[in-house]
């Protein structure tokens, strides 16, 4: 089990939610669109998210756009490649990126970002944590005020916020992983999520140059799936490779590409089904499309080899998630910062939900 420890010496006027003298700077524009946000809070009263010192992590991070196959024959003529694991002193890096509710206000939502780079060297983990970054989102910035009727049981958001909070947030995670891409030198890179890239929220221009930064440098960037939403006909995909229980990889590319177009959406990797180790899950995985075959497979095996696997799952790419996740403490944390360094109120308010229907009032998503 996992413990984290941290002693404060500042007094409390003195914290501050960015740390100093990192090597790698948050961008100012990304400072300075914080700051911007949450000017406007002076004054204002904050409904603080209520949360229980029981919850370890708490994140509200949404899951990858689902994709369906239709009913194509996907175990049919693949090729299966057995991982063979290999011991090396490479260096593998891996990012992820949090983000979580912290409050409501008369006008929107607190959310909170944050984001963390852990490298993996022969006797310790070194990493680094960027943020929280705030941001105070508000509903009267939208051009029009029509809402779905689902977007008032996503914690009460607005289509806005939720499409401004995604693309804060990717923007975020797309900076850390240039980084990696910068400062790793002949080595893997590992990311959460997918190479899959195409929409205004996520352009394909950013992770291009994330992956022709990380081929300059001699680097191979891996991008596996903790859950995936790619299906064949309404059947997750990881289903159909069940029955291996060797390391093994499917490229499933030719299947994917055949069945969506190349326009929007761009597969910016070969999308891949991985198994890691004998004991493990399966995931998805993308690589990028540039790494030949034998290249790809190595890299393959010096993760499996040289990278502790929980559960079929890199145990770099499991610390960047463990420490990017806000915990119950550091959201009441978070809340006390923002009371008392913004002027702001707490004013909670009782629950609509629990009001009326008790223990039986959960939401479908977002609390």
């Amino acid at each position: 089990m996992l413990h984290r420890t941290q002693e404060l010496i500042e007094p409390l006027r003195e914290l501050k939610s960015i740390p100093e003298g990192n090597t790698h700077p948050i961008p100012e524009s990304l400072l300075e669109l914080s700051s911007r946000s949450m000017r406007s809070l002076r004054g204002a009263s904050l409904n603080p998210r209520n949360v229980s010192l029981v919850e370890i992590g708490i994140d509200d991070g949404e899951s990858e756009e689902s994709l369906d196959l239709g009913h194509s024959q996907v175990s049919m003529g693949l090729k299966q490649t057995p991982i063979q694991p290999l011991r090396d002193t490479i260096p593998i890096a891996a990012c992820d990126a949090a983000s979580v509710k912290i409050g409501e206000t008369e006008t929107g939502m607190i959310f909170a970002i944050r984001a963390v780079a852990v490298w993996r060297q022969p006797d310790r983990f070194v990493f680094t944590r960027w943020g929280p970054l705030l941001f105070h989102i508000t509903n009267s910035e939208e051009p029009e005020r029509l809402r779905d009727e689902d977007s008032q049981v996503f914690g009460g958001l607005s289509v806005k916020t939720l499409r401004v909070l995604t693309r804060l947030r990717n923007h975020v995670e797309r900076w850390t992983q240039g980084v990696l891409s910068e400062t790793v030198k002949n080595g893997i890179i590992l990311l959460d999520g997918s190479l899959t890239a195409g929409t205004p929220d996520n352009p394909a221009s950013r992770v291009k140059n994330i992956l022709n930064t990380a081929r300059s440098n001699h680097t191979i960037t891996l991008a596996l799936s903790k859950s995936t939403q790619l299906t064949v006909g309404g059947k997750n995909i990881l289903t159909f490779f069940e029955a291996e229980r060797t390391p093994h990889l499917f490229d499933i590319s030719s299947i994917v590409e055949a069945e969506y177009p190349p326009y929007p959406v761009r597969f910016l990797g070969r999308v891949c089904v991985v198994k890691f180790s004998s004991d493990g899950f399966l995931f998805r995985l993308d690589i990028d499309k540039e790494t030949d075959e034998q290249s790809a497979l190595s890299a393959l095996g010096r993760v499996a080899g040289t990278d502790v696997i929980f559960h079929g799952y890199p145990e770099t790419l499991r610390i960047a998630h463990i420490f990017s996740t806000f915990t119950a403490n550091e959201i009441l944390a978070v809340q006390r910062f923002v009371v008392s360094n913004h002027r702001v109120t707490l004013q909670s308010r009782p629950s609509l939900r629990r009001s009326l229907f008790g223990p039986f009032g959960t939401s479908r998503y977002v609390a």
